[in-house]
């Protein structure tokens, strides 16, 4: 939601995103807070934009991050994992 330097706000950019997009977030996060994925996520819809979020209760920030044991959570992670491949398998071509 903040400017990188002198550009737009990541936010402000959201009509430009040309591919489908997955999120993974945890409740207890603040960055993006829970406020801030209602605001995205009605924003891509604004724009017509595909996406699925999806919010785990009792996670933080990087919860699927395995090599950090305060903030991973193996179970909202294998979760996670199951949706990405199951979205990576929808989205992605393969080549014989």
């Amino acid at each position: 939601m903040k400017p990188w330097g002198d550009t737009p706000t990541p936010f402000d950019l959201t009509r430009e995103i040309a591919c489908p997009l997955i999120g993974f977030f945890g409740a207890e996060d603040g960055n993006p807070s829970p406020d801030d994925v209602k605001k995205i996520d009605a924003e891509l819809t604004k724009h017509g934009k595909p996406h699925e979020f999806h919010t785990y209760e009792g996670a933080g920030h990087a919860f699927l991050n395995f090599t950090n044991a305060e903030r991973y959570r193996e179970k909202q992670g294998a979760d996670a994992w199951t949706k990405m491949l199951a979205f990576l398998d929808r989205h992605l071509t393969r080549r014989s």
